[in-house]
C-alpha cells in the first residue's frame, strides 16, 4: 500500500495544447530548426514541411526546408519546395529564394529554367548582385559567355568589391578562350583575398578555378598545384586531377566546362 502511494498517475495529454502547436508554423520551425541542428535532417524536413504548408511565404521556413532535403540527396524536392514557395514570398524573401532556386537548378543541369528564374528576380530587382551574379552563372552554364560576363560587370558596378564577381568573371573569361587574361584576373584576386585575411573558403574557390584554367592551358603541374587549395583532403584532389587530366586532354568546346562536382569550383555569393 505503501509503495503503491507513491506511484504517480499517468500524465494527461493537452489535446487543446497539442493542436494549437501543430497548427502554428513558428512551434514547428522551431522544432525543425531543433532536428537540423542535431543532424536528424528527414524530421527537420517533415517539421519545415508543415511549417511551409502554414506559412507557404515565409522564406526562411523555405530555405530551410530546401536545406534539409538538399543533405539527404533530394535536390529535385527542394527545387519543388522552392518553386511552391516563390510565389508567396515577396521583397527579399523574393530574391533570397530566387537564388536559392537558381542555384540548384543549375546544379541539377537545368540553366536555362535558372536563367529565366533570375531574369524575372532581375525584372522587380535589378541592382541586386546575387542576382546578377547567379545569371552569369546560369549563363554560363548556357555557354552564353559574353551575357555571363555583362552580369558579373554589372554586379561590380554595384558592388566593386565583390569576390565573388571577379572570380566568376575571370572563369567565364576563360570559359570563354582567354585563359591568359583569367589567370591573371584570379591571381590578382587571389592575391587580395590572402592580403586583406579573406575567407579560406573564398580562397579555396579561387584555387579551383585557377586550377581548372591551368589545365584548359595544358599545365597539369600548375593545376595540381593550385587544387590542393580546393581539395579538402587527397582523395578529392586526386578526383579532381583527373578531372584536370582530362580537360587537359580535351579542351573545352567554346569555353564549355561543366566544374560543379569540384571540391572548392562551384561559384560562391
Amino acid at each position: 500500500m505503501l509503495l503503491g502511494g507513491c506511484v504517480s498517475p499517468p500524465a494527461r495529454v493537452n489535446q487543446a495544447a497539442e493542436a494549437r502547436a501543430a497548427n502554428d508554423p513558428a512551434a514547428m520551425s522551431r522544432i525543425a530548426d531543433a532536428a537540423a541542428s542535431s543532424g536528424d535532417e528527414a524530421t527537420a524536413a517533415s517539421f519545415y514541411a508543415r511549417a511551409a504548408a502554414l506559412q507557404p511565404g515565409n522564406a526562411d521556413v523555405a530555405l530551410g526546408y530546401a536545406r534539409a532535403l538538399v543533405s539527404q540527396g533530394r535536390i529535385a524536392d527542394a527545387v519543388a519546395a522552392l518553386q511552391a514557395a516563390l510565389p508567396h514570398a515577396s521583397g527579399d524573401g523574393t530574391r533570397r529564394l530566387s537564388v536559392a532556386l537558381g542555384r540548384l537548378l543549375i546544379l541539377s543541369h537545368r540553366p536555362t529554367e535558372a536563367v529565366a528564374t533570375f531574369q524575372q528576380a532581375l525584372a522587380e530587382a535589378p541592382s541586386t548582385p546575387a542576382l546578377l551574379i547567379g545569371l552569369g552563372v546560369a549563363l554560363d552554364a548556357s555557354r552564353d559567355h559574353a551575357a555571363a560576363q555583362e552580369a558579373y560587370r554589372r554586379a561590380l558596378a554595384i558592388e566593386p568589391n565583390s569576390i565573388a564577381a571577379r572570380n566568376d568573371l575571370a572563369l567565364s573569361t576563360a570559359l570563354g578562350g582567354d585563359t591568359g587574361a583569367a589567370l591573371a584576373s584570379l591571381r590578382k584576386v587571389r592575391n587580395r583575398v590572402a592580403e586583406t585575411g579573406g575567407q579560406a573558403s573564398d580562397l579555396a574557390t579561387i584555387d579551383g578555378n585557377l586550377a581548372l584554367v591551368y589545365a584548359m592551358r595544358g599545365n597539369l603541374r600548375r593545376a595540381g598545384e593550385a587544387g590542393v587549395g580546393a581539395a579538402p583532403d587527397a582523395q578529392d584532389l586526386a578526383g579532381n586531377m583527373r578531372f584536370y587530366s582530362e580537360l587537359a586532354a580535351y579542351p573545352p568546346v567554346s569555353g564549355a566546362v561543366d566544374s560543379s562536382g569540384l571540391t572548392g569550383a562551384v561559384p560562391t555569393d
